[in-house]
């Protein structure tokens, strides 16, 4: 009998230390789970590399922590609220097209504390070095003529937009080809059988000023950087951070855009809700901090 007794107070024990470490729920959105999280990222994106850690990058990761790659950011946000992810980790101004979709407005929503500093750029062929004079030239012209910010303006105010068409690939023709991952808005996305965002503006009226045909090749986002070169494709044109892995592949134009990552989380998850800088977010998902502070 006394051997049953401190059996069962023992077990007591350990289910309420349990519980005062960690809720022993996986979906409590209020404690540290000491490893366990599962963060969703866009594969092949800055997010990816942020999550896992990458030398390159100058990431150092999460390592007690699980990445999911998914083809774009609005997967990994269902899944998360289906309960297979905890949080996503995206870039800042796709995270808050995401939140604001029709698909997940008031279900998600965005932490405001940048992850990172990037800067975005156009990653053009590195055997055309004189498409890259005039990638730059036109980023410039456009930046001081106001069209730039007119472009700029007309995603991050949710304007009507009607969509930019394609033309198709002809090797014969004189056609700008433009290599992207149309599942990136405000940057990148489709509407219908129409290419919509800030680059396939940009890129539509660099087709323009070359005299050329646009064409727009849509592809998952980890091939867009190494596809330059090949099968006719001039320019990569999809939200690329700059970084000397990607550079071995392309030329980068000048930047044109400042971003940075942040974390999408469920609209009813407190966990980063005190935090005000990076090393409190990071603090959270290396397990070294309960709450934020």
């Amino acid at each position: 009998m006394k051997k049953s007794i401190i059996a069962i107070m023992l077990l007591i024990a350990v289910v309420a230390g349990c519980f005062a470490l960690v809720g022993c729920d996986k979906e409590d959105p209020s404690t540290v789970k000491d490893g366990a999280y599962t963060i969703g990222v866009q594969s092949g994106t800055t997010g990816e590399y942020y999550v896992k850690g990458d030398a390159d990058w100058g990431f150092d990761g999460y390592a007690n922590n699980e990445c999911k790659g998914y083809a774009n950011g609005g997967l990994a946000v269902q899944d998360m609220l289906n309960g297979k992810v905890d949080f996503v980790v995206i870039d800042e101004a796709p995270a808050k097209a995401i939140a604001a979709s029709a698909a997940f407005n008031g279900k998600v929503k965005v932490i405001n504390v940048p992850l990172t500093v990037e800067e975005y750029a156009f990653g053009v062929n590195k055997n055309d070095a004189e498409l890259l004079t005039k990638v730059n030239a036109f980023l410039t012209k456009i930046k001081g003529n106001g069209q730039f910010d007119a472009i700029m303006n007309k995603y991050f105010n949710g304007e009507e937009v009607t969509g930019i068409e394609s033309a198709t690939y002809d090797a014969n023709k004189a056609q700008l080809v433009v290599a992207t991952n149309a599942a990136f808005a405000p940057f990148e996305y489709k509407i219908g059988n129409k290419f919509a965002g800030i680059d396939m503006e940009i890129a539509a009226l660099l087709a323009q000023e070359l005299n050329m045909e646009l064409v727009i090749k849509d592809m998952d986002f980890d091939s867009v950087v190494i596809s330059v070169g090949t099968e006719g494709i001039d320019i990569a044109m999809a939200g690329l951070t700059v970084n000397e892995t990607r550079k071995q592949s392309v030329n980068f134009s000048s930047s044109y855009y400042n971003a940075a990552q942040v974390i999408i989380v469920k609209a009813d998850d407190a966990i980063f809700d005190g935090c005000t800088t990076a090393e409190q977010v990071e603090a959270i998902l290396n397990g070294t901090d309960k709450v934020a502070e």
